[in-house]
């Protein structure tokens, strides 16, 4: 299975990227039984050379249909002016959210004066809370130290007592 002659991996490669990347319908398509191709046939496609003949082809397919982010949003661009001129208000609409959605312009993440406001009004509570319970430790510990120090003074275990002259 290691060797495997570059022309039979090249042709289960470009059969695998045309019948959608299906390792079985490759297989099939090229010739191979239906059982082989189920069980046998699937090691197939560890083979590094075959591994290595999909790359080549994949890198070669992305360069050949280059889609950049400057090419969609000019067509996205062109949309908008073709639904304008159509008076056709929804696409108009459509395109401009795509526009904003390849941006990075959500709805969500938008900025918005009245969201950040409520934003900062809930980490101000949050804060004001946080101190609170804060507050509120730093008293039970106090209380709690101070229940120790009475367990100590009142206990007989020779420790000095505060009412001893100290």
């Amino acid at each position: 299975m290691n060797r495997l002659a570059p022309e039979k991996a090249r042709a289960i490669a470009a059969e695998y990227i045309n019948n959608g990347f299906e390792k079985v319908k490759t297989l099939l398509t090229i010739g191979y039984s239906e059982s082989y191709s189920k069980h046998v046939g699937l090691k197939l496609f560890d083979n590094e050379t075959v591994k290595a003949e999909i790359a080549r082809i994949q890198t070669k397919l992305q360069v050949k249909c280059e889609i950049t982010r400057e090419t969609q949003l000019n067509c996205l661009t062109d949309t908008y002016d073709l639904a304008k001129v159509q008076k056709n208000p929804s696409a108009m609409v459509s395109a401009v959210r795509e526009q904003n959605e390849m941006l990075g312009y959500h709805r969500e993440l938008a900025p918005n004066e009245e969201k950040e406001r409520k934003r900062l009004a809930r980490m101000d509570l949050e804060t004001k809370r946080m101190a609170e319970i804060k507050a509120d430790k730093r008293l039970s510990q106090v209380a709690e130290g101070d229940k120790v120090i009475e367990s100590v003074l009142e206990g007989d275990s020779g420790v000095v007592r505060a009412t001893d002259g100290i």
